[in-house]
């Protein structure tokens, strides 16, 4: 996708811009010490207000750094379609990436040519992509949730699934697990939400929708609450008209490798969890 440090004569370039939340301040501090861990330079990281309605001047900024690669990291859905919209008005030859990519809207802005060129990165995968297997969970996930709110179903929303309407049962799922397991200490009581975290913190694995997932995140967060499964990578593909999966990663071992300057560079930015207020 990219050419090589060594055919540029130089490191490759980074920009990111999202909204200024908390959110897009903490992922985005952890996506710079990932790039600079890759060898990225980076040129440009700023957030702008969650008032913007106009990205023409965001993105010609951006691109007045000449980045080879650009991330919208957490923007906003809505954010995300009009900063597609500029990057293709403006011309930009690189490649993008994103948490979170909704391309039945952002086609609405920008013909598919245009993102297929531009690699189009993120990790939220469709239920409804071949890679899973017409007898997987998402598959039967994706036939249950068009049957209730598809086209021409009663509870029909005139549009497709999207990553967020599947987002939650990677919780769902291992919640009720844990809940099974939690009650076993409390018949016939409804577990507390801490009892079912703790749950899951003792067993050694546990299904998501996803793939096999366990409890993580001490030292990221602080906290035993993050569920650590395969972390799906998408591309958009031209032939589909939107996202396909490319590959299926497991999160762990590359984090254990890139952690001493990912640290460093969420620390530089006052997002470690041992720095809150």
């Amino acid at each position: 996708v990219l050419p090589s440090e060594k055919e540029l004569g130089r490191p490759l370039r980074y920009a990111l811009t999202t909204q200024d939340d908390i959110m897009s301040r903490q992922v985005g501090a952890w996506e710079i010490g990932a790039a600079i861990s890759q060898g990225f330079e980076i040129v440009y990281e700023k957030f702008f207000s969650v008032d913007t309605t106009d990205f023409a001047p965001i993105i010609t900024a951006v691109m007045a750094k000449n980045p080879d690669v650009i991330s919208l990291c957490e923007a906003w859905p809505e954010y995300q379609t009009l900063m597609w919209e500029q990057l293709y008005l403006q011309g930009f030859k690189g490649v993008v990436v994103q948490n979170y990519a909704d391309w039945e809207t952002n086609l609405t802005k920008i013909p598919p040519e245009f993102p297929a060129a531009r690699a189009a990165i993120d990790s939220f995968p469709l239920m409804d992509d071949p890679w899973w297997g017409e007898n997987s969970w998402q598959a039967s996930f994706t036939r249950i949730w068009n049957d209730r709110y598809g086209p021409g179903a009663p509870g029909d929303v005139h549009r497709r699934m999207t990553g967020i309407d599947w987002d939650h049962v990677v919780w769902l799922i291992p919640w009720c697990i844990g809940a099974q397991i939690a009650g076993q200490d409390t018949p016939g009581e409804w577990p507390s939400n801490d009892a079912i975290l703790a749950a899951l913190r003792k067993v050694s694995s546990f299904p998501t929708i996803l793939g096999p997932g366990h409890m993580s995140g001490q030292e990221m967060f602080g906290i035993q609450n993050m569920i650590e499964q395969p972390v799906p990578m998408n591309m958009f593909d031209l032939k589909a008209n939107d996202k396909r999966i490319i590959a299926h990663l497991n999160f762990e071992p590359w984090f254990e490798a890139i952690k001493p300057i990912a640290l460093k560079a969420v620390k530089e930015r006052g997002q470690h969890w041992t720095q809150r207020k």
